[in-house]
């Protein structure tokens, strides 16, 4: 099968979001809907895909061009549904333009396979390892999570990524929950071997592979400085100018914004030259678009008088968030989601 051809376009993107009357963000290099298409909860089976696709589908043909993956979403199963439409939509139906459309996922995380039936453990022993793809040394293990920096895995991670999404170019390739490999490294190593990563992504965007790069992260971003696995936003990119200038790549991050986790607005703790801001007024004295993702925390339970369209309208009425990354693996989410950003105030 032949992968799709191409990448989100400023052009593509504007005339996509105009046609479709669908509230929108203008970033330097395309326009996004207010909300994304996020693809990380629900189960690893053919049941759940089903319902993906539809959504998809749904979603890209009716105004919302954002759709964010992770190679280890649903044991790989997220990024192939997606592909799966892409396909659809573009090469077969000729619904919707590749330079209309901007896809997002990640790496970093040690993922499995459902339709190989591996689960990560026996994904990381019989393929990565025994393929040299990494050593042992390279992993970064807390808890049950493993994470490497390792460019060797990366390269093979935007591989397997642009199989599944059929796509020869992803627009945005964020580097997944760096936090944990920060917590086992501390900041010396993890900003030196940061670099090694970064100097490698920019060599993806020059071959075309990718388009931009960025973290996106859990607690990484939000923690306070003095925490393990606090992440310095002005010091990732003074690694990124340090290897390709102000033409560096490194233009997105993602953390959570919901009622439960609201520190990326109310925390000052990114320090930017001499004064301290929150990760997302840091953000925009950086040059950085910022997406949010798990505005219903993840699906856990919210307070009895907040329905979900006020809780949404809440965290998209901030300003400063490029596009909010919402699960909606029914089409009738889809449609109320429609909704709710087509009442924004702004």
């Amino acid at each position: 099968m032949d992968m799709i051809k191409g990448f989100a376009t400023k052009i593509g993107t504007s005339l996509y979001t105009k046609k479709h009357e669908i509230p929108n963000r203008k970033t330097p290099w395309f326009t996004t809907s207010r909300i994304a298409l996020g693809t990380h909860l629900g189960d690893m089976n053919e049941k759940d895909s089903e319902l993906y696709r539809e959504s998809i589908e749904f979603c890209l043909e009716n105004g919302i061009n954002l759709i964010d993956t992770a190679i280890n979403y649903r044991g790989m199963r997220s990024e192939r549904d997606v592909g799966f439409v892409l396909e659809k939509l573009i090469s077969k139906k000729g619904s919707i333009k590749r330079e209309e459309i901007v896809i997002s996922t990640k790496g970093g995380i040690i993922p499995g396979d459902i339709e190989a039936n591996l689960f990560p453990q026996d994904y990381l022993e019989n393929v990565l390892l025994e393929n040299n793809v990494i050593k042992k040394s390279d992993l970064n293990i807390v808890d049950h999570l493993r994470h490497v920096l390792t460019p060797s895995y990366y390269q093979f991670a935007i591989e397997q990524s642009r199989k599944h999404l059929n796509l020869e170019t992803i627009d945005i390739y964020y580097i997944h929950n760096p936090e944990i490999s920060m917590k086992v490294l501390g900041p010396e190593i993890f900003y030196r071997q940061l670099r090694n990563l970064f100097s490698f992504l920019e060599e993806e965007v020059e071959n075309q592979k990718i388009m931009f790069y960025g973290l996106a992260t859990w607690h990484g971003l939000i923690y306070e400085p003095n925490e393990s696995g606090y992440i310095s936003l002005e010091k990732v990119v003074e690694v990124a100018k340090s290897i390709a200038g102000e033409n560096n790549h490194f233009k997105f991050i993602q953390f959570p914004l919901n009622r439960q986790m609201d520190q990326g607005v109310t925390r000052k703790n990114q320090q930017v030259k001499h004064s301290y801001f929150s990760v997302i007024n840091a953000a925009r004295q950086l040059d950085l678009e910022v997406t949010t993702s798990a505005p219903f925390n993840l699906g856990k339970k919210f307070e009895e008088e907040n329905n979900p369209a006020q809780l949404l309208t809440q965290i998209m009425e901030t300003r400063g968030i490029t596009s909010t990354m919402i699960g909606m693996k029914r089409v009738q989410h889809v449609v109320q989601n429609i909704e709710v950003i087509k009442n924004l105030s702004f």
